[in-house]
């Protein structure tokens, strides 16, 4: 889950946030420095308040390093102002929220007519002490489609960070605590509380913590803290290509022009089980030849169930590499290997997942599922890259549910390769004033779906009138996929 798909992972835009430091004592908006933010139109800017907040490093001593938190708000657009605003967390870990600050504001411009936004980098990204790491070798396009996290360059990225950070420091728990700094320095009495991804971990461990001072929380995806990445990635995006392939074949369309669909499905994974294929592709407007593995063919599949949009052309990419063209397959591998796996602040995604996630994978649990599309790739390299990483310390309790009478609005695609709808339905039992609902056709992110609207008007409402009480959710059932791609692009 190191990307920021939900939102923008895409995006071209590096958001650049300056302003003053913030005293670590209770403070005023006023501190804040008027800033020119980017929005959602490329070029384009408006106006907000960005500054940064100082904290201790480590909390607990309240010695030696202090790190900068990250600021960025952009005020409500309405008359009527309400004193309880949105703050964004961001997923990954290791994406920056104020880096997706564009895409979100676009997303909850409803929402924003009353409230503000306020986006804050977790410690370890964007503007607040980023962790990140050099991976792969521009110069080599090979170097993208090989180890997840090459063990060289993990040891040369801790050795680098290990300057200017104790990496131990930088779990959830840890950074939840800096966000309610921000929140009294802020002036904020009650926040509302919106994430995705692994943002809605780090949303429910600040309501653990700090719950007395949550007033909502809007969460898209849910991650728990109990899901150990990547244990159950192989057998989640199964499930997800499974559904998505049910559904081609149940669109009159897809059918007729895949339909052999799923045998083809399996030749492609037979014919990767024997070796690398070589493919020459076009990259950087030059012909170039890579090999593709069936662990990166795999994460390409994996990668483009995160969003409806870009799972509308998997039958077609799939159809392709059963006829023997892996070239679709192998551009998407080379494509999200750049822009998700190779960005973000790495270094903290494996602070993270090495305390949070793999210490609690036993044994050979989750290596039995190599026969799935995806394989446990994934979990054998993660795990390697953890023994080359400091692990932190996480709170005692820390992978139980959390449980709140918080109003919680929970949503889950239903062909989401990485946290499926049965994570969002255990946490909505666990949260007696919440409501789940389930995207049609929805993967991880929900572009390339009609009738989205639904989901912003629902959204609205919640927040403003703070209760899933009385949400009409009828049009839910109107949401669908714009239809399978069936043909090559030109």
């Amino acid at each position: 889950m190191k990307n920021r798909i939900e939102i923008a992972a895409l995006a071209t835009f590096v958001f650049l946030a300056t302003g003053s430091i913030i005293g670590q004592r209770a403070a005023s908006p006023a501190d804040l420095k008027p800033c020119d933010v980017p929005t959602a139109e490329r070029g384009k800017t408006e106006k907000g308040t960005c500054g940064k907040l100082e904290v201790f490093e480590n909390r607990d001593t309240r010695r030696g390093r202090k790190i900068p938190i990250n600021i960025v708000v952009l005020p409500a657009t309405g008359k009527e102002k309400a004193t309880d605003p949105v703050f964004y967390i961001a997923g990954g870990p290791g994406s920056s929220a104020t880096e997706d600050a564009p895409y979100v504001a676009a997303d909850l411009a409803k929402i924003r007519e009353r409230r503000d936004l306020v986006f804050v980098d977790q410690r370890g990204t964007g503007g607040s002490n980023p962790l990140n790491c050099e991976l792969f070798d521009p110069k080599n396009l090979n170097s993208y489609l090989g180890h997840w996290n090459p063990p060289d360059a993990v040891r040369e990225c801790r050795k680098k960070l290990e300057k200017t950070a104790d990496l131990k420091l930088y779990v959830t728990s840890i950074a939840m605590d800096d966000l309610d700094d921000v929140r009294k320095a802020l002036g904020y009495e009650k926040i509302n509380l919106a994430g995705s991804s692994y943002g809605t971990r780090a949303v429910m461990e600040y309501v653990r913590r700090y719950g007395a001072n949550v007033r909502t929380i809007h969460l898209h995806g849910i991650s728990p803290s109990y899901q150990f990445m990547p244990r159950d990635f192989p057998q989640h995006t199964q499930l997800a290509l499974d559904g998505v392939l049910d559904e081609c074949l149940a669109d009159a369309n897809c059918a007729n022009a895949f339909p052999n669909i799923k045998a083809d499905t399996n030749k492609v994974l037979a014919a990767l089980k024997k070796g690398p294929v070589e493919v020459e592709i076009v990259a950087e407007s030059k012909p170039a030849k890579v090999k593709l593995s069936r662990d990166l063919a795999g994460e390409a599949i994996r990668y483009m169930l995160y969003q409806s949009g870009a799972a509308a052309r998997i039958p077609l990419v799939i159809s392709e590499a059963a006829n023997g063209n892996f070239k679709p397959l192998a551009e998407a591998a080379l494509f999200y290997r750049r822009v998700i796996v190779a960005t973000g602040a790495t270094g903290l995604y494996l602070s993270i997942t090495c305390a949070e996630d793999l210490p609690f994978v036993k044994g050979d649990e989750g290596l039995d599922q190599e026969d799935t599309f995806l394989g446990t790739y994934r979990l054998r390299q993660q795990r390697e890259a953890c023994t080359l990483w400091p692990r932190g310390e996480i709170p005692a309790g820390y992978s139980n549910l959390v449980r709140s009478n918080v109003p919680a609005l929970i949503y889950s695609g239903q062909w989401d390769p990485v946290t499926p709808p049965e994570y969002g339905e255990r946490l909505a039992k666990s949260l007696p004033n919440s409501l789940h609902i389930v995207v049609p056709s929805g993967g991880h992110g929900i572009s390339g779906l009609e009738g989205l609207d639904c989901i912003k008007n629902i959204s609205a409402r919640f927040v403003e009138t703070g209760t899933v009480a009385g949400i009409d959710t009828a049009c839910i059932g109107k949401i669908s996929r714009r239809g399978f791609q069936l043909q090559p692009q030109p």
